[in-house]
């Protein structure tokens, strides 16, 4: 089998990876990945304790601590703005993010250093939650204030109607937006180079790849659409991402290392 029929076989991968096969970028890399397998094992665990009516303490340890959620965020637990990034419910949902992660984790490190890669993950973990309140807020303001007005109609179609989303105890979880900040950093240094995205049997430049996620992300969260996703969680960490490489990485106000 050649090496590029088994690439497109994968959700996404690189063409040709320019990252250096250095100890680093895998220690860095696994001991990540590491992270978030014992954040998904842990949550797996209280929940089924939870679930047994044995122990509470587990679940309510994670809640309060782990996973982001407004109330956390308004009663000063400010680490969870990172913690949650950990933290995965699906098995589906760690899998792929871990599989992202492996390909692209080592990558950045060689591209840019392990210095600004962790600034990544932590900065666009932070500044998705940002983005995700605000988007929050703005919706319920809107949602107010149109009240019972009519709805939006475009070729006499009418648009979906934003709904309240005044939700405390929403919770959010998962590493996909640090994943997205790194992406897009690498794609802002190497925006021409291939990354197949299955089931694609051609690889698509980096740059039209994380542009038009975001593009899909922004329609998506204007529509309300599949809004179990964190729309503004992975707008948050590309904005991040390009922000950082434009502004601390291209005017090397950060340090490679």
């Amino acid at each position: 089998m050649s090496a590029r029929s088994f690439a497109t076989r994968r959700f996404f991968t690189q063409q040709s990876s320019p990252a250096p096969t250095r100890w680093r970028p895998q220690i860095a890399t696994y001991a990540t990945i590491g992270l978030c397998c014992s954040g998904y094992a842990y949550n797996f665990y209280a929940d089924d304790q939870a679930q047994k009516k044995r122990k509470f303490w587990h679940r309510n340890f994670i809640d309060k601590n782990l996973v982001f959620t407004r109330d956390n965020y308004n009663g000063g637990r400010w680490w969870t703005m990172v913690t949650y990034s950990f933290v995965h419910t699906s098995a589906l949902h760690l899998a792929v993010n871990m599989f992202a992660l492996s390909s692209f984790a080592p990558i950045s490190i060689g591209l840019i250093g392990l210095r600004s890669t962790s600034a990544l993950w932590l900065g666009g973990s932070v500044f998705a939650m940002y983005l995700t309140m605000a988007g929050e807020d703005y919706k319920n303001k809107q949602a107010k204030s149109k009240g019972s007005s009519k709805p939006i109609t475009v070729a006499g179609w009418p648009l979906p109607q934003s709904s309240p989303t005044d939700q405390p105890n929403m919770r959010f979880i998962g590493a996909s937006s640090s994943l997205l900040s790194i992406v897009a950093a690498v794609a802002c240094k190497i925006p021409q180079h291939g990354m197949y995205i299955f089931p694609l049997p051609v690889a698509v430049p980096m740059y039209g790849a994380i542009g038009g996620f975001a593009v899909f992300s922004a329609v998506a969260y204007i529509q309300d659409l599949l809004p179990f996703l964190g729309h503004t969680g992975h707008l948050g960490g590309i904005i991040f991402g390009a922000a950082y490489y434009t502004l601390a990485l291209r005017t090397k106000r950060f340090p490679r290392g």
